[in-house]
């Protein structure tokens, strides 16, 4: 599984962000197109709820994992 960040932008510059595990970018795409409501908390521990119709904009990035090597 890979970790992916979802931002989700609103009006007046409004942003938050959720941070998922899935196999791929598109299997990202595919279950946001689904959606008509998000919920999730976030690592603040703050809960967030809304519309997919309230989203402007919606940009998935790849986290990149990092590797622990061992000597």
């Amino acid at each position: 599984m890979n970790s992916y960040k979802i931002v989700y932008y609103f009006d007046n510059g409004f942003s938050v962000s959720q941070i998922i595990q899935s196999n791929s970018r598109e299997n990202v795409y595919k279950s946001l197109i689904n959606e008509s409501i998000i919920n999730f908390t976030d690592e603040n521990d703050i809960y967030y709820i809304f519309k997919m119709s309230d989203v402007k904009l919606i940009k998935v990035i790849s986290m990149k994992s990092e590797v622990q090597t061992t000597c």
